[in-house]
C-alpha cells in the first residue's frame, strides 16, 4: 500500500524520528513517501494524491494543517498522535504507541471526521476543533511558557487546565449576540465555542455529546453567572464530572464579533475594527479516518 507520511520532527519532543516511523511502517508492509511538515513542499505532495493513504504524524496543530490541505476527502486518512492534548485523536479513538496504530492500520475500520469552515474578515479558514470567543481563545493566544516546553505531557495538561481557570478568574465578561440556526442568543458571556469535536485546548472534554461525524457543530457558552463554577469544574476533576454547560447542536452559527481575540483552532484573530459576523458551518465532504485497534 502506497503511504503518504507527513511528519511534524518536532512533536513530542522529537523522540518518534523519521527512521523510526519509516521502519515501522516498512514492517507493517507499506510503500512509504516522507515529508517534513516543516518543509515548504507538503502541500505539493499532497496534491498529487498518488497515495492510497495519508499518514499524520504529530500533535493538533500537525493534524489540522495537513487536513486543511488534503484536497482529495476520499483518500483515507491516519493519525499517529504524538502531541501534548491529541484532541482529535483522542475524540476519534485512537491512542497507542506509533509502532502499535501502524500495525493495526491495514485492517482498521474508518471513522468520518467533519470539517469546519469559519468566515470572517479574515476570508475563510478550515477547521477541526472549534471557533472560539473569550476566555479559551486568550489561553490559546497565550499559550504556555518556553520554560513548560521541557515537562512531560499530562504535567503540561495541568499546566493549560490551571491557566484556563486563572484566564477565567481574570475575565471580565461581555454582552456577546449570535445566532444558532437562525435563533439569536444574547447576554454577558466569559466565552463562546462553536466546536467540531467535543474535545479542544489543554484537552478540555468542552462538549461530552459532540460526535465527530454528525455533520453538527456543537455550541457552548459561559454565563457570567456560571464563572466560579466553570474555574471549581476546572480545578476539580475535569475528567470524570460533567461540565457545567448547556450544548446546543446546531447546523450553522453566526457570531457578532466586536472584541477581544478570536481563534479558529490554533490560529488566533486580533478584535476587528468593527463590528464583523463570525459564520461557521461544516463542510459537505468529510474525512475518512483509520482507528487501529491496539489494546491499549
Amino acid at each position: 500500500m502506497r503511504a503518504l507520511l507527513m511528519h511534524d520532527p518536532t512533536a513530542g519532543s522529537g523522540h518518534h524520528s523519521r527512521e523510526e516511523l519509516l521502519g515501522h511502517l516498512d514492517a507493517a508492509g507499506f510503500s512509504t513517501r516522507y515529508i517534513s511538515t516543516d518543509d515548504d513542499d507538503y502541500k505539493t505532495a499532497l496534491a498529487e494524491g498518488d497515495a492510497e493513504i495519508v499518514i499524520v504524524a504529530g500533535g493538533d496543530g500537525t493534524v489540522g494543517k495537513i487536513a486543511r490541505n488534503i484536497p482529495n476527502r476520499k483518500v483515507t486518512m491516519a493519525i499517529l498522535p504524538l502531541g501534548t492534548a491529541n484532541n482529535v485523536a483522542r475524540s476519534l479513538g485512537i491512542k497507542g504507541e506509533p509502532e502499535a496504530l501502524i500495525r493495526g492500520l491495514r485492517d482498521a475500520p474508518s471513522k468520518i471526521l467533519d470539517v469546519g469552515c469559519a468566515t470572517g474578515p479574515w476570508g475563510s479558514w478550515k477547521f477541526l476543533e472549534s471557533v472560539g470567543w473569550g476566555a479559551l481563545a486568550k489561553v490559546v493566544d497565550t499559550g504556555v511558557s518556553d520554560e513548560d516546553d521541557d515537562m512531560d505531557p499530562e504535567t503540561k495538561i495541568a499546566r493549560g487546565r490551571e491557566l484556563f481557570a486563572e484566564t477565567l478568574e481574570g475575565a471580565e465578561p461581555s454582552h456577546v449576540s449570535f445566532e444558532i440556526d437562525g435563533h439569536r442568543i444574547e447576554g454577558d458571556f466569559v466565552f463562546v465555542e462553536i466546536l467540531n469535536i467535543g474535545m479542544t485546548g489543554p484537552r478540555v472534554m468542552i462538549s461530552p455529546s459532540a460526535e465527530t461525524g454528525d455533520a453538527l457543530l456543537d455550541v457552548v457558552y459561559l454565563p457570567a453567572a456560571r464563572k466560579q463554577e466553570m474555574i471549581d469544574w476546572l480545578r476539580s476533576s475535569p475528567d470524570e464530572t460533567p461540565i457545567p454547560l448547556t450544548e446546543i447542536k446546531a447546523k450553522t452559527a453566526t457570531l457578532l464579533w466586536k472584541d477581544g481575540p478570536l481563534r479558529v483552532d490554533d490560529e488566533t484573530f486580533d478584535a476587528p475594527d468593527k463590528e464583523a459576523e463570525v459564520c461557521v458551518a461544516i463542510e459537505p465532504h468529510r474525512l475518512h479516518v483509520c482507528v487501529p485497534a491496539t489494546g491499549d
